[in-house]
């Protein structure tokens, strides 16, 4: 596949790091428990073998415990020296499209956990990422993703305005403007405390069907083992809000 710039597809004004830079101060406040990190151990290290799992897209760190902890070894990959340094786990500093990493008999697995394919603005990029976690892993390893679906985004409203976060002295408002065409979503949220003033954090993502992203992975040799709707492996179907989706190289 020939290489894409993965800063060149962004929007204008935004690059790999935005989302890191517009949320590392305050993502662990605001999103503890955005998933069940417990429940994403158990169903990574149930299919792990090695036990080596490259999380994709590391953030702060906050599945690392849980994978620790259910006897994963993991490496950290991020675009966003903002979001690793908010965190305290060593981590490579590098865009999920384009991996330092060699391919290795030791990966048993790379997660790309929480929508974090679709901070990639493009199908290209984001095809790039599943066939350079499929370089990376061993010949019997999986690329596991999780991702919403796509199904009620492609029906959502084109704009909309709400409150996201409310206290006494903040108010966070959030707007979006979905492109059902381009399949994006690019949102701000504006955050208002009473001693800070305003402070504009901006984020875009393009969404992949289920389908599209079975075609993309079938592109890069690798076939869809396990789908699931959760993390606990409830039944996956088209009235199913978000996916996990299991590939492994189909040789």
């Amino acid at each position: 596949m020939a290489p894409v710039s993965p800063t060149a597809a962004f929007p204008p004004g935004f690059g790999p790091g935005t989302y890191g830079a517009s949320f590392a101060d305050v993502y662990d406040d605001w999103y503890p428990a955005i998933s069940d990190a417990a429940a994403t151990a158990r169903f990574v290290a149930k299919r792990c073998q090695p036990p080596v799992v490259i999380e994709l897209g590391l953030g702060t760190g906050r599945l690392v415990p849980e994978l620790r902890g259910a006897g994963l070894e993991v490496i950290g990959i991020d675009a966003s020296v903002a979001m690793l340094k908010s965190g305290t786990r060593p981590a490579l500093v590098a865009d999920i499209a384009d991996l330092p990493l060699r391919p290795s008999t030791a990966v048993g697995a790379a997660l790309c956990a929480f929508n974090t394919l679709f901070n990639l603005p493009t199908a290209p990029l984001q095809q790039r990422a599943i066939a350079e976690a499929a370089r990376v892993v061993t010949g019997d390893g999986v690329v596991i993703i999780e991702a919403v679906t796509g199904y009620a985004l492609a029906e959502a409203e084109r704009q909309s305005v709400g409150v996201s976060r409310i206290t006494v002295d903040q108010l966070v408002l959030a707007a979006t403007v979905v492109d059902h065409d381009a399949q994006t979503v690019t949102g701000q949220h504006v955050d208002i405390t009473q001693t800070g003033g305003v402070r504009l954090r901006p984020w875009h993502l393009r969404w992949s069907t289920p389908e599209q992203l079975d075609s993309m992975a079938s592109s890069n040799g690798l076939r869809l083992l396990e789908r699931f709707a959760d993390w606990d492996e409830t039944a996956f179907d088209h009235e199913s809000d978000t996916h996990i989706s299991v590939y492994r190289k189909a040789t």
